[in-house]
């Protein structure tokens, strides 16, 4: 990365330097926009992503500024620019501009993958929870949530009383040889989501489209966050909860999805 107060991002298609502190100055509150994960400085999935961006930008700033061809040579630039490798990339799309830029990226670390994360409530969800907009309230209060209860992540809990996904990430409930997620009226259909429930077909795991009642999250035997930086990640404890890390059914659709990104 340019080690100077500025990075570059491609910006309407152009590369330029931009300075570091965020994105407050150039973009309003609310866009449109997509984090893909570059492994060995190759976008993953980005196909699926690019699908879930149009049909985003069709309900926000209307159209996409640029087909997948010329997103997928502006990130190729990017890299190449900015000597990228493993880091995570964020295409921003407003109704005026387009840009393509590196984010800092944080990843679980191996003994999270060992030990599993700990996860809190929070009572809120996203308005158009199938578009992946920015809400910088929500976030807000995401961060100041997490911050103080000292956990990797948020469950966003509805007025229902159901859990629907975390903050920055879907989640899946295991109980005996099925598993729960949420469906896909009351989430972000997040890709590495949809690469589960495929993988789940793939070995013939039961699975349930089906949000779980917050409080009877006792009742199920295992959980795990996806997304794209945490891949799949064990959860051993939601608030006072503890859960089996080492569940097989968790290890084995962590060991497919692993197989997949090496593709």
């Amino acid at each position: 990365m340019n080690p100077t107060k500025e990075t570059y991002w491609i910006y309407n298609g152009k590369a330029q330097l931009f300075p570091k502190e965020g994105l407050e100055k150039y973009y309003p509150d609310r866009y449109a926009y997509e984090v893909i994960r570059l492994i060995a400085g190759k976008p993953l999935f980005l196909p699926d992503h690019y699908k879930r961006l149009l049909h985003t930008c069709a309900h926000t700033c209307k159209k996409a500024l640029a087909s997948l061809q010329i997103i997928k040579a502006e990130i190729a630039e990017l890299a190449q620019i900015s000597q990228l490798s493993d880091i995570n990339i964020k295409i921003i799309i407003s109704e005026t501009s387009r840009a393509v830029f590196a984010i800092p990226s944080t990843y679980p670390k191996e003994k999270d993958y060992i030990n599993g994360v700990s996860c809190n409530f929070l009572h809120e969800e996203r308005p158009n929870p199938a578009l992946k907009v920015f809400h910088a309230e929500l976030k807000k209060k995401v961060d100041k949530n997490k911050r103080e209860a000292g956990v990797f992540e948020s469950l966003l809990v509805n007025k229902q009383g159901l859990i629907t996904e975390g903050s920055k990430s879907n989640i899946f409930f295991i109980k005996e040889q099925r598993l729960f997620t949420a469906p896909d009226s009351l989430v972000l259909a997040g890709i590495t989501r949809q690469k589960i429930i495929d993988i789940c077909k793939n070995l013939n795991f039961p699975l349930k489209l089906q949000a779980i009642d917050y409080k009877n999250i006792a009742n199920y035997h295992a959980a795990f966050l996806c997304g794209t930086s945490p891949g799949v990640l064990p959860i051993h404890k939601i608030e006072d909860i503890s859960f089996q890390v080492n569940n097989h059914i968790l290890q084995k659709v962590h060991q497919a999805y692993h197989q997949l990104m090496l593709l």
